[in-house]
């Protein structure tokens, strides 16, 4: 089996430690929360970066970079003959459908639902509460006819998900395994399969859902970047792979200037991107994911990135890709002290906790205006339930686990601040209480939450 090789410097991959280092401080300076990257240049692991407390091989959530992985099962899919690019829906699914369905919905085929070109309504991409989603989208009917619009909808994944798994009698997570993530070497470290969340109806969701970590993203872009091969045999379906890559509907919609990333094409559930490469040279692809969860190939510099992040500003996250990681090939070699430099820099890559300054904490419980829960504050610690079924704590001045979150509470001045980080997944909780003789307040923010601030009141 084919692996990655692991490079000492970037040098060797032909890659800038510079480069890399411009990376860093970018990052830095843009505030942009990056958990961790893999930069690989013909086909070597030429640098991998992670911040704790995040790490590089923990499966990490994909959101919508789950939907290129969708699509690679629905190539497989197609390479066995179990469907077409052609195949209805209706013909495949026609226990979903009303009796005297509208004439759209009956033209819709596995090309349109990969495209998002199948012309359903908005609203289709809601309603996820109980069983029948695949029925409620159908339901929804159409506003356009398939193949002209491109209209960006998660349950267009889900309806290839429901398609694969009626043909083969598996979900794509189970279809994948001896076709895609054993290959690869995907599996997780315990031997186990990715996870991937279902639907009430036993269906993976195919949108979103799937866990993997840069450790199990990146051999697949390198297989994507390979053409399909890896080993020397041919892994991913090659014509799934040429349609799946190259753009197959116009995603134009007037909202982006012309060389915008969400305006270049859609291919198979794969974005193509801007480049600086001249018309007519190797294209540059990529699968990503809310929060700036990303697998990308540029073919003309022979690179992929992996990356699983917590920023909520893709085009931003992708612009410091392209403007540094990507450009570091293009950049002469980096002498031994930069070398050494990024070395040092890599082994001390972390985002801080919150200080604490070793004063008491204000003791008591605070209730908050709104529908932000009470606040439990003891010597040493503050407690804060964040539903019927989970509360999270935050330890003055001392990092704890409990659960895959990591959380730490301290105190500056008249200040108390907690931070609490989902090691999976890209949602974090930054909460700072201001406690003033007149009156307190705290402001909620972080990956997720949207940043608002509230009164308190003590008990």
């Amino acid at each position: 089996m084919q692996q990655l090789e692991h490079v000492r410097f970037p040098e060797e991959a032909g890659i800038s430690s510079q480069g890399i280092l411009n990376y860093i401080a970018a990052r830095e300076a843009a505030g942009l929360e990056h958990h961790a990257i893999w930069v690989l240049r013909h086909g070597k692991v030429a640098a991998k970066l992670a911040w704790a407390p995040y790490d590089d091989h923990t499966p990490h959530m994909l959101f919508s970079l789950s939907k290129s992985f969708c699509s690679a099962a629905a190539g497989f899919a197609v390479q066995e003959g179990l469907l077409n690019w052609d195949s209805r829906l209706i013909d495949v699914l026609p226990e979903i459908f009303p009796e005297a369905p509208e004439e759209r919905l009956t033209r819709i085929t596995l090309h349109h639902l990969l495209t998002m070109g199948s012309g359903l309504k908005p609203e289709s991409d809601g309603g996820r509460e109980g069983p029948d989603w695949a029925r409620r989208v159908i339901e929804c009917g159409c506003d356009h006819e398939p193949g002209i619009h491109f209209h960006y909808n998660s349950m267009n994944t889900y309806l290839v998900s429901c398609m694969v798994q009626k043909v083969t009698g598996m979900t794509v997570r189970d279809y994948l395994i001896p076709r895609l993530f054993e290959p690869l070497g995907m599996m997780n470290a315990d031997g186990t399969a990715p996870d991937w969340d279902s639907s009430p109806d036993g269906i993976n969701v195919g949108g979103w859902g799937l866990y993997l970590s840069c450790e199990q993203i990146a051999p697949f872009g390198q297989c994507l970047l390979q053409k399909g091969v890896w080993g020397g045999k041919q892994i991913l379906p090659r014509e799934w792979l040429d349609r799946a890559t190259t753009a197959q509907i116009d995603n134009g919609n007037g909202d982006h200037p012309h060389d915008h990333d969400w305006n270049m094409g859609y291919g198979y559930q794969f974005w193509m991107c801007k480049t600086d490469h001249a018309p007519g040279q190797k294209p540059r692809f990529r699968g990503d994911g809310m929060f700036s969860q990303f697998c990308i190939v540029d073919e003309k510099r022979d690179m992929v990135i992996a990356c699983v992040s917590g920023v909520p500003d893709i085009g931003k996250a992708l612009d410091l890709i392209y403007t540094h990681l990507l450009a570091a090939a293009d950049m002469a070699p980096a002498d031994e002290a930069t070398q050494a430099e990024l070395q040092q820099k890599l082994a001390t890559l972390a985002y801080p906790w919150p200080a604490h300054d070793g004063s008491a904490l204000p003791v008591g419980v605070y209730v908050p205006e709104g529908d932000i829960p009470v606040l439990t504050i003891e010597a040493d610690r503050v407690t804060l339930p964040l539903d019927d079924r989970r509360t999270c704590l935050f330890y003055a001045g001392r990092v704890e686990e409990a659960g895959g979150v990591m959380s730490c509470c301290g105190m500056q001045g008249n200040e108390l601040r907690m931070l609490a980080r989902m090691l999976n997944a890209p949602l974090a909780l930054d909460i700072t209480v201001r406690f003033d003789s007149d009156t307190d307040e705290l402001t909620l923010g972080g990956v997720g939450p949207k940043t608002e601030t509230y009164k308190l009141t003590k008990k």
